[in-house]
């Protein structure tokens, strides 16, 4: 077997690994009636605060991540505890920044034999199309486990990396999945509860949406306040609201 030299090496590799994929919901909607120059500015403002929020987790290469157009792909190598912890942190991140920026968004955690291959533009495998079937199902925003990783998820969650085994809501019903109570994280990563915060960010979305969309924001709301009871009982924490500055940043 040859020997491992670097990250770079493994990365080529086809392993069993952590993958998250999002979508910007009303994209096609919003690409339409925006003026692109606006569209533009405010997407790449985006990218930018969601990679400078994500770089220090980047630290060793054991995290990567892919955007084009609406959908984004952030991968894990592996499925131990630190490789959940990445991909956790990452997808708390993508969850806040997005919202924070007026992108309503949802995605999926799944776990299975995945190619990531940056030279030849190559990402596929299983957890990714379970991860895409999974994501049509949702109807709110937020991130749902596939039950691929399921396991990983009842091993490691923790305060520090909240998930909660309640219902969440899809379009037809509701079913119980384990989620990220992205919620009960603070912008600087440390647990605590922003839910007041993060219904600012949905109430700005609200006034640009009328039907359906305001139908995923309820149900976003209505989901993360379960998920701060079910944490808390969890936990036995009811650590409050953190205050926030004026650029959204975590004052001590």
């Amino acid at each position: 077997m040859p020997v491992i030299n670097n990250q770079q090496d493994v990365w080529n590799e086809d392993k069993e690994r952590l993958i998250l994929y999002a979508d910007i919901m009303g994209f096609k909607e919003t690409v339409i009636s925006a003026i692109h120059n606006d569209l533009k500015h405010r997407l790449l403002e985006f990218q930018k605060a969601f990679k400078r929020k994500i770089s220090p987790l980047k630290t060793g290469d054991y995290l990567r991540h892919v955007q084009f157009s609406d959908s984004i792909i952030v991968v894990a190598n592996g499925t131990d505890e630190k490789m959940f912890n990445l991909i956790t942190k990452a997808a708390t991140i993508l969850m806040q920044e997005a919202l924070r920026l007026r992108f309503p968004i949802k995605g999926v955690i799944a776990e299975g034999t995945f190619t990531y291959d940056e030279k030849e533009e190559l990402y596929f495998g299983k957890p990714l199309v379970d991860a895409a079937i999974l994501h049509d199902e949702l109807h709110y925003y937020g991130i749902v486990v596939h039950h691929s990783a399921e396991i990983t998820v009842k091993k490691y969650l923790s305060k520090d990396c909240p998930y909660t085994k309640e219902a969440v809501p899809l379009k037809k019903g509701k079913t119980t999945h384990y989620h990220l109570a992205w919620n009960m994280t603070r912008r600087n990563l440390s647990p605590g509860n922003i839910t007041s915060k993060a219904e600012e960010w949905l109430s700005s979305i609200q006034e640009y949406v009328s039907g359906t969309p305001r139908i995923y924001i309820d149900n976003t709301i209505d989901t993360m306040k379960r998920d701060v009871k079910a944490i808390n009982e969890t936990f036995k924490d009811n650590t409050s609201e953190i205050p926030q500055a004026n650029d959204g940043y975590i004052v001590s």
